[in-house]
């Protein structure tokens, strides 16, 4: 602080130092007293911790110490002579000349700045917030002011940090009390502290009326492991979870998922317990239920695998595209001669094992063309497939193949998990059946046998008969001998005829023998299929007046390697089957198109005739296999036709299906591997 002899302060060149009457130069003695006061005054403000400041009635400062110096970044000189607005924002100096003026005719010891946003400003132009005391003072009879400025910027911080400290109390203390959970607190004593909302609906008493009481006595608290047990572990650990019983104030008992921590005081010592509840009183008897019905499902499939276990079959449960197992019966092991593990791929598995699969014809099935996959890939039953198996050790198994899809998927989830593991549920369930049918197939060698031989032996006679019969209506027709009569030529065309239906029913039995053995070959060449279609269809117009057939071929010509004279025979069963099952008449309509991405072509023979029933489309293709509507109608036929149709053309490569409705008619459809036209 600059001493009180400073030039700036003497009367010659200052004029007046306290904003009173200015001192006159005959005044020495007065002067050197108000200096001297002046330099005592200085030397005390030195000594304050606090930034001071002593200002005229004019607000004029007489005095700082360095405390406000430092604070202000202003020098001695810089402030000595100033009002005291200097120290003020700009925005604030107008304001405070008025304020000054009015503390100035009544001055009295006040403290400036509790409730009021005080701002001080520095030289730099930085502002601050200040808390300024004031304080009325007399230098030699000549009223001052002496100003105490304080900086309280940190304690602004410190409060609003107390303030957002405060506001997030509030917000937790406001979400613990809406928490859904019961949350509580209690003392060492296991007094209650604290009792939210959640609380309060779970339990049914007020905040208020627990306030003070034993926790474990109001609740009625019942452990699952041993109070002390709980009281020791929150000792050692600091917390505890685990389930409780309580009873609520109506007397209805909850179950709750508890979670407990112990606070410490300062000194260590355990002040209090904070204790969150969740009822889960209704999640237990829910699991109580699941677990009753697990057990209840698990009865069932007990039962179910004991039932299937007995049976000859092999049964298999499949899901997925990769035909995962999920299921087995003890006849599937005896059926691969190898035992399938769960959750494996079937083709994963018949790889592993050198397990191999066959269609009818003896040729190596393509594991896309598993009835499992069919069925898994369609959605639809694929019933009564022929196939065999060659077993790890060399032997060769016939057996007969169902594959059975689940539409209603909601099945699923409710297998064990053991049964599922990391399927997705959302995949095909299907249901496959292998059954072993070397018996039959035994039989069939000695039916086939006999029928071969019968059919030879049928040949000769038929042949005769025909032979004759053809000679007396020559004869009769030319005249020679004696003639025939109308009657007697009718019974003779009527002999003729059955003798060549016999004769064709020899030929379906000789071809079903020569497959059966093995001994039936396809002759293959070069064929028009549109052609072949157009002439077979021309013929079989000519023999009814009642039905209309058309055919539209997309291609006008449609290549393909086939037995030219079997293929025709195919389409001479399946329009003479839409002839003779649509007794009232109508269209009949033939389509055929390639298929540009399979190089496939694709027969589709409708008709509106009577239709097959549901129940006996699965075996329809089977031999000697009538409708029973057909039988009903009078309708003559062998149920040879369709098997032969189906052997035919999976001979050729192809694939013979139908789709079917009773009253409403049939839509049979085939395909054939077809080829460009070779070069002339």
């Amino acid at each position: 602080m600059k001493n009180p002899q400073d030039p700036n302060l003497h009367p010659e060149k200052q004029g007046a130092m306290s904003g009173e009457l200015p001192i006159q130069p005959d005044s020495t003695a007065l002067m050197v007293s108000f200096l001297l006061t002046l330099n005592i005054l200085a030397a005390f403000l030195d000594l304050s911790p606090d930034a001071l400041i002593v200002v005229d009635t004019t607000g004029m400062i007489v005095l700082v110490n360095t405390q406000l110096e430092m604070l202000f970044g202003y020098g001695h000189d810089e402030l000595i002579g100033q009002t005291i607005e200097c120290l003020l924002p700009e925005h604030l100096r107008a304001a405070h000349v008025a304020k000054r003026t009015h503390y100035m005719q009544a001055a009295r010891p006040r403290l400036i700045g509790a409730g009021l946003d005080l701002v001080g400003r520095r030289k730099d132009g930085s502002q601050f917030p200040v808390e300024i005391s004031l304080r009325p003072i007399r230098i030699e009879h000549t009223l001052h002011v002496m100003g105490a400025v304080r900086d309280i910027t940190a304690q602004r911080e410190v409060e609003r940090e107390r303030m957002r400290i405060l506001q997030r109390l509030r917000q937790q203390d406001k979400l613990i009390s809406l928490a859904h959970d019961a949350i509580l607190v209690r003392d060492a004593e296991n007094r209650i502290l604290s009792w939210n909302e959640g609380a309060e609906h779970l339990y049914r008493w007020t905040a208020q009326e627990v306030t003070g009481k034993v926790s474990h006595t109001l609740l009625q608290t019942r452990f699952l492991i041993s109070q002390e047990a709980v009281d020791q572990t929150l000792e050692q650990h600091g917390q505890w979870q685990g389930e409780l019983i309580h009873t609520c104030r109506d007397g209805t008992q909850v179950i709750v998922e508890s979670r407990q921590v112990l606070v410490r005081d300062e000194q260590g010592a355990p002040s209090a317990i904070l204790e969150i509840n969740r009822d889960v009183t209704e999640r237990r008897r829910l699991e109580h239920l699941e677990q009753e019905a697990r057990a209840d499902m698990d009865a069932r499939l007990h039962v179910l695998q004991s039932i299937l276990d007995r049976l000859p079959n092999g049964v298999f449960l499949v899901q997925g595209p990769q035909l995962r197992l999920l299921m087995a019966n003890d006849a599937a092991a005896a059926l691969w001669g190898a035992e399938w593990p769960r959750g494996q791929p079937q083709e994963e598995f018949l790889q592993q094992q050198g397990i191999h699969l066959f269609n009818a014809n003896g040729q190596p099935l393509p594991m896309d063309d598993l009835t499992g996959a069919r069925a898994m890939a369609s959605g639809e039953p694929v019933l009564y497939r022929q196939l065999g198996i060659r077993r790890p050790d060399g032997t060769r198994l016939p057996v007969v193949v169902d594959a059975i899809p689940f539409t209603n998927l909601s099945l699923l989830p409710r297998l064990p998990q053991e049964m599922t593991p990391a399927l997705p549920s959302a995949e095909r369930v299907v249901l496959v059946v292998y059954q072993d049918v070397s018996a039959l197939k035994e039989a069939e060698t000695l039916k086939d046998q006999f029928i071969s031989l019968a059919t030879h032996e049928l040949r000769t006679p038929l042949t005769i008969v025909a032979g004759y019969a053809d000679r007396l209506l020559i004869r009769a027709a030319r005249g020679k001998e004696h003639g025939l009569d109308e009657w007697q030529r009718e019974k003779v065309q009527e002999m003729k005829q059955a003798s060549w239906q016999l004769a064709s029913l020899t030929e379906d039995l000789l071809d079903v023998t020569r497959m059966q053995a093995g001994q039936f070959a396809l002759e293959r060449r070069s064929t028009d299929l549109v052609d072949l279609t157009r002439k077979v269809i021309q013929r079989l117009q000519a023999t009814t007046d009642k039905h209309q057939l058309d055919v539209q071929a997309a291609p006008p010509q449609l290549w393909a390697t086939v037995d030219t004279f079997r293929i025709e025979q195919v389409l001479s069963n399946l329009l003479s089957n839409a002839i003779k099952y649509s007794p009232g008449g109508g269209p009949i309509e033939v389509m055929l198109e390639e298929h540009a991405e399979t190089h496939e072509a694709r027969f589709r023979i409708r008709d509106q005739g009577m239709g097959i029933p549901r129940a006996q489309q699965a075996h329809l293709f089977g031999r000697f296999v009538r409708a029973e509507n057909a039988r009903a109608a009078g309708i003559r036929g062998t149920g040879l036709g369709l098997y032969l149709c189906r052997e035919l053309i999976e001979r050729h490569g192809g694939h013979i299906d139908f789709e079917s409705e009773e009253g409403v008619g049939s839509t049979f459809f085939f395909s054939l591997p077809c080829h460009e036209p070779a070069p002339r």
